[in-house]
């Protein structure tokens, strides 16, 4: 079953699934992994909130969880506006008055060499993989410490940990921080019941690979590092997201889960 289109309203729910009216906010939900998340976890029966720019798109994603019997909301906002960011979480929140999952999803590419690349692709590869990131989690924490507690994954990408090609530097190194936020929050957070993971996805294919900008020459060039063999879903991100938000991830906290065809384990 391709997991980036609308659930059917009369497929079983699986075992330990994660609803309950539970709230979970997807951030970069308009397309990609974020919109394969929102519609996996209207599935699994949570309220989602889809957190974008692109009205079109976000209403497009919000109209097929609805038309699958999920409940959804769609709240607009420019990452690197910090204000206005901070306005989202909140209004967000404010749809069903709690947050209990939320997902970092949203992200940019940024290319170049530490030799080559320009100020603005390092400035703006920080700006919204990081400093946004940062802001996301700064208002998640402040409303789940309300409510009691939560669970937040940050998107982090094979390249916060290992990384092969050249001209991804200001793209690797902002994802490297990210992950150093997520494991530092996590051991904050712990004795508050807030748990915070990442997943880190090797080549997915959402439609633009390999045409995307951090993988010039492609699924060729990957293809070779990964024991797989193959790249990855949208589907197979957004179940990890799922397992990490589940009662059956409880005692998961500061985690990395690799999705990525085994490119880690090499």
């Amino acid at each position: 079953m391709d997991r980036t289109a609308a659930p059917a309203p009369t497929r079983p729910h699986p075992p330990g699934h994660t609803g309950a009216r539970r709230v979970a906010l997807v951030t970069g939900a308009t397309s990609g992994i974020g919109a394969a998340t929102a519609l996996e976890l209207a599935w699994r029966g949570l309220r989602v909130v889809v957190l974008g720019r692109d009205v079109t798109r976000g209403t497009g994603v919000v109209d097929r969880i609805r038309a699958s019997g999920g409940e959804a909301a769609l709240v607009t906002t420019d990452l690197c506006d910090d204000d206005d960011l901070e306005r989202a979480i909140d209004e967000a929140t404010a749809v069903w008055g709690r947050l209990d999952h939320a997902f970092n999803n949203a992200g940019v590419t940024g290319p170049g060499t530490v030799a080559d690349a320009t100020t603005e692709d390092f400035d703006r590869a920080f700006a919204v993989n990081t400093r946004a990131l940062w802001l996301c989690m700064r208002a998640e924490i402040r409303h789940m410490t309300r409510t009691g507690g939560g669970s937040i994954v940050n998107n982090l990408s094979v390249h916060s940990v290992r990384t092969v090609f050249h001209g991804v530097a200001p793209y690797a190194a902002s994802k490297a921080a990210a992950l150093a936020l997520t494991r530092c929050a996590a051991v904050e957070l712990a004795g508050r019941g807030i748990r915070v993971n990442g997943v880190a996805p090797g080549p997915i294919d959402t439609g633009l690979f390999p045409g995307a900008g951090l993988h010039p020459d492609g699924t060729d060039a990957w293809e070779p590092l990964l024991p797989m063999g193959r790249a990855g879903t949208t589907g197979e991100v957004a179940d990890a997201v799922a397992w990490l938000f589940s009662d059956e991830a409880r005692y998961v906290t500061g985690n990395v889960v690799a999705v990525d065809g085994g490119f880690l384990a090499c």
